[in-house]
């Protein structure tokens, strides 16, 4: 059976809740443009296809649009369809509205060379509450397959391997583009990397658009007065989150969830839901 969070009473947000207990909290202060700490230059579009559940069979993949922006210095990876949905609440809120718009799945933003050369900030969004993860540049140590060649978006490309934060990953870089960076955290190739999987395919990046920005405009970053951890606490924060996130939510008494099948008949809370992290 399906169930649904029908009910999240709190102040200052709005809690938006699709099947099988897909939750996304929408707050006023985020939905502002953030911060600007770059200029961009260009736009690469990518479709991000992920398993969110192995023990399905047969697995089935979920896909996201997801946009690296490029500056000078600083590159953002995030999803463009939560961005599309946080455009579209901006305006319902300043119009009074009580429903939002739910697109996207995709809550994490990954910022590379910010706060500063070789840092990187991953903010995250776990139920109400928000996290950045302030870490070093770790680049993936390539091997590169000097014999292989694959044509992407008209471009020739050439493959290259590595075993990177818990996975094994191929990635196809066209050394046409003289840009050396790729999707998530995946970099240091000798060209922009157009696609990429890890050996199981539960995460497949392939770019579907590559384009010069029209005029000058900031990169914004958005994990401005966002709680600091480390990975290590932020994956603790995870496994407890995706073990149960109605219990996670109602942990600090803030909120007060009400859970109904479709029939508007109260069930009991789900526990845990799918977790296939990215990085392991």
């Amino acid at each position: 059976m399906k169930r649904f969070i029908s009910i999240i009473l709190f102040t200052a947000c709005t809690i938006l809740c699709s099947a099988q207990t897909s939750i996304k909290v929408v707050t006023p202060g985020e939905l502002q443009p953030g911060l600007p700490c770059d200029t961009l230059r260009y736009v690469i579009t990518y479709d991000m296809a992920y398993v969110e559940d192995t023990l399905q069979v047969p697995m089935k993949a979920a896909h996201e649009t997801m946009l690296l922006e490029i500056g000078r210095k600083v590159t953002a990876f995030y999803s463009y369809d939560a961005y599309r949905s946080d455009s579209i609440n901006a305006g319902l809120l300043s119009r009074g509205a009580t429903q939002y718009s739910v697109l996207g799945r995709i809550p994490w933003r990954l910022y590379t060379n910010y706060p500063e050369t070789g840092r990187s900030s991953f903010t995250e969004k776990l139920g109400l509450d928000r996290f950045v993860c302030v870490e070093s540049v770790e680049k993936p140590q390539w091997q590169l397959c000097p014999d292989s060649s694959a044509t992407i978006l008209g471009y020739r490309c050439r493959l290259a391997t590595a075993c990177y934060k818990g996975r094994v990953w191929s990635a196809w870089y066209a050394e046409d583009i003289p840009l050396y960076v790729g999707p998530w955290k995946l970099c240091g190739l000798p060209g922009l990397i157009l696609r990429a999987y890890d050996s199981r395919r539960h995460y497949v990046f392939d770019a579907i658009g590559i384009k010069t920005a029209d005029e000058p405009r900031p990169i914004y970053y958005k994990g401005e007065g966002y709680e600091k951890v480390s990975r290590k606490d932020l994956d603790g924060l995870y496994r407890r989150y995706y073990s149960d996130p109605v219990g996670y939510m109602a942990a600090d008494g803030k909120v007060t969830v009400k859970v109904q099948d479709r029939s508007g008949n109260s069930v009991a809370p789900p526990k845990g839901v799918p977790y296939n992290p990215i990085e392991r």
